[in-house]
């Protein structure tokens, strides 16, 4: 009778232990799945509140543009930029220093507008989100597109009116699109400016 109770308690003991082998095979799985999505998470978090910067950046030299804020002691009378740098994985929010045209200066002069005393900024996209494209449309209804590794966007006072050009075009463009990307990752949000001065974030 002994021997049989002695068998029975290794019996329930051996199953306990594979029992407890399996919950713990079964909590790694989950917390490694967890921690997965938690830094995809991250990651999609980064991204869009890095858009969402970037928005409120260019709403910020719209509006300096719109207030005559002074660039040092003068109110530049190009009114305020911003400088898209794909190479550099940058942009500037900058003050168009040179007397307009009838559609502003359409030129940036890092030398003398980007003077960050004067309330000119330069911002650098962290290691894990980059500039993965740069497009200017133009023509009826945005119909022709190019991409370019350089981008700029003016508030010219007034109004302000919106000039889209890059670096080597006297002609404005009808809207940019600065498209971000995780470096590591399959996230996308693209943010959209038109020649109305809307910005804002398409997806």
């Amino acid at each position: 009778m002994k021997n049989f109770f002695d068998k029975q308690n290794k019996i329930q003991g051996a199953f306990t232990l594979i029992e407890m082998v399996v919950s713990l095979g079964v909590i790694m799985i989950i917390s490694v799945i967890f921690i997965a999505n938690y830094r995809n998470a991250n990651k999609r978090t980064d991204l869009i509140m890095t858009a969402q910067s970037l928005v409120a950046d260019i709403h910020a030299a719209q509006n300096n543009s719109l207030g005559l804020v002074k660039y040092g002691e003068d109110v530049p009378a190009g009114g305020w930029g911003v400088n898209f740098n794909k190479t550099n994985n940058t942009y500037t929010i900058f003050a168009d220093l040179e007397a307009p045209l009838e559609d502003g200066n359409l030129a940036y002069d890092a030398s003398d507008e980007a003077e960050r005393n004067f309330g000119a900024r330069e911002i650098n996209f962290r290691g894990e989100i980059e500039i993965e494209e740069l497009t200017i449309f133009s023509g009826v209804n945005g119909s022709a597109s190019s991409t370019t590794n350089v981008a700029n966007v003016t508030f010219l006072p007034p109004d302000p009116k919106t000039n889209i050009y890059n670096q080597a075009t006297t002609a404005t463009g009808t809207a940019l699109t600065v498209k971000l990307k995780e470096v590591n990752g399959e996230g996308r949000r693209t943010v959209k400016i038109n020649f109305l001065g809307l910005i804002e974030m398409i997806d």
